[in-house]
């Protein structure tokens, strides 16, 4: 039995230098360009360009016009890391979120760990290392890999709650649930969700409801405040809601490609010139919150038109969201090689996908209560992109941290299950 349990422990120590070994080469490969080369087009320039307006004094704008069409939370990290490293700031992002990437990974082994034991913990690591989707974003300079990393801290405080209804998992989850939200806007569902789990158990009920419910809006807070001076009450949080709702109807995977470009500025013919740029083609632009409310004056309209077609449309984002089938079939307009990275990517997380599955059916035997919070979880942030953009990168954040930390016991369950019928049949053919 030792020799078992020390070949495998010399198997998982080799598969974690390998993953780690990967990561670290594509963070070397990526070199100091903003553009990473398995990107098929980014908004990495946009979050540059709003670090580099803080750092000039502009203030939160774009041609000294305020925005509030992305969170601030990576920008300003962007900012901090250009003023301290000046030229090197991209590498020293990269290496940030190197860190961060592995730090995402050891929370869901954790979380994964106190579920379903040691083996779990150490499938959930080897997973999370090896996922393409989680590897991806290390070396971009985009939101998903630090959104990842505060929905593992989310998570991996979620299980803690769940489990002991204490007061200091509430903290971690309400501050987790601000920050992520200053990151990615989407992210502001996690407060609620924390919210209705924390109701679950009376202990101390009403104590862990406000905390998970008013430590989130005191991080939000300054933002919220910003946007009601600059936008005179006009805006709460974002102006991406009314964009995100029409791409949702006329360019549902948000993509940057001619295509659905082309189909986005045809359904929104008053959307003159672009957005996030500091040349005077911003200025010929109305406010942010005037395009914001026409774009979402259209979408009844635009869903109406979709008449009965709106099924299939629902059912194929719902597809790309979960299957990740919008790198399979709609990247006509990459390279050969872009394209089979891609595919391979989408079948690692499919392995990981029905392993997170097992996983949640094992839970549901073990911990009920959490198996459905967590259901409650994948189940309302997919209702609430329904309406708006869905694809593999607006998953991603939220998603697969997620399926890592349930992988695991997924396939800690699998491998049980194996060797109970194995010992049935010794048993059986020894008898």
């Amino acid at each position: 039995m030792k020799g078992v349990l020390a070949g495998r422990s010399k198997i998982f120590l080799l598969l974690v230098l390998a993953g780690l070994a990967l990561r670290i080469g594509f963070v070397v490969a990526a070199g100091g360009s903003q553009i990473t080369f398995h990107s098929g087009g980014s908004d990495a320039p946009a979050y540059v360009l709003l670090a580099r307006n803080l750092l000039d004094h502009a203030g939160y704008t774009y041609a000294h016009q305020p925005t509030a069409f992305r969170p601030p939370g990576y920008p300003l990290v962007l900012a901090a890391f250009m003023e301290l490293f000046g030229g090197r700031y991209i590498f020293a992002v990269r290496l940030l979120q190197l860190a961060l990437g592995i730090f995402t990974i050891a929370l869901c082994a954790a979380a994964a760990g106190r579920l379903a034991g040691r083996c779990a913990a150490e499938a959930t690591f080897v997973f999370g290392l090896f996922l393409p989707t989680l590897i991806f974003p290390t070396a971009q300079l985009l939101t998903e890999c630090l959104s990842a990393f505060l929905t593992a801290v989310f998570l991996r405080f979620l299980v803690i709650q769940c489990d002991e209804w204490d007061l200091r998992s509430a903290w971690g989850l309400g501050l987790s649930a601000g920050f992520g939200a200053l990151v990615r806007s989407n992210a502001a569902f996690c407060a609620p969700l924390a919210g209705w789990a924390v109701l679950q158990n009376p202990k101390r009920r009403f104590a862990r409801l406000a905390i998970v419910l008013l430590a989130p809006l005191v991080v939000v807070t300054p933002w919220l405040v910003r946007n009601e001076s600059v936008f005179h009450g006009r805006v709460l949080f974002s102006t991406q809601d009314g964009t995100a709702a029409v791409m949702g109807v006329v360019a549902p995977q948000g993509r940057t490609q001619p295509d659905e470009v082309r189909t986005f500025h045809a359904a929104m013919p008053w959307w003159v010139g672009p957005l996030e740029t500091n040349s005077s083609a911003r200025l010929r632009l109305p406010q942010e919150d005037d395009l914001n409310r026409r774009a979402k004056a259209m979408v009844p309209e635009l869903w109406r038109q979709e008449g009965w077609h709106a099924i299939p449309l629902l059912l194929r984002k719902t597809a790309d969201f979960w299957l990740s089938t919008d790198q399979l079939v709609d990247t006509a307009a990459f390279p050969v090689r872009e394209r089979m990275i891609r595919v391979g990517g989408v079948v690692a997380y499919w392995v990981v996908l029905v392993l997170g599955v097992c996983g949640w059916l094992a839970l549901r035997r073990t911990h009920r209560s959490l198996a459905y919070v967590l259901l409650v979880y994948a189940a309302g942030l997919t209702m609430l992109h329904l309406p708006l953009v869905m694809n593999t990168r607006l998953r991603i954040p939220l998603m697969d941290p997620l399926l890592v930390m349930l992988a695991g016991p997924g396939w800690a369950w699998l491998v049980n299950a194996r060797a109970g019928r194995e010992g049935s049949g010794g048993s059986t053919q020894t008898a």
